[in-house]
């Protein structure tokens, strides 16, 4: 799909043409899905790591992954070493207690402005056809 960015067309016309493209992504991640779950079947894979394979013109890497979760109750109630016990504290912006700040604090607010670096994000967009 070719969109032309021309000034005369309105946003009806790029509305739709925003819903084609969109499904047209849709359908392309779900033909990757697939492709690469017949990778995964035709091919050696390990449960944890990476394992390629050369295949004519094509280095295929599959990387098993494992996901771990931990009962943080039960953690406390095993016998561990403290410094054996492998969990890790991040630290990291509640962006909840900025906003509160800014608009409860203003003070505050400011004073903690030196620590923080605000950059607009990307916009998102949704476009919904409402009737046919």
């Amino acid at each position: 799909m070719n969109l032309n960015f021309k000034r005369n067309r309105n946003v009806e016309d790029v509305a739709a043409d925003w819903m084609d493209a969109k499904n047209a992504e849709i359908k392309a991640n779900k033909d990757r899905v697939a492709a690469e779950e017949e990778l995964i079947a035709l091919l050696v894979v390990k449960q944890e790591g990476a394992t390629s394979h050369q295949v004519g013109p094509y280095k295929i890497t599959l990387t098993g992954r494992l996901n771990r979760k931990v009962d943080l109750d039960v953690l406390d109630t095993l016998q561990i070493p403290a410094e054996l016990i492998p969990i890790k504290m991040k630290r990291e912006l509640d962006v909840t207690g900025v906003k509160y700040l800014e608009n409860n604090e203003p003070e505050l607010y400011k004073t903690l402005c030196a620590a923080l670096t605000i950059e607009p994000a990307k916009t998102s967009v949704t476009v919904i056809r409402t009737e046919k």
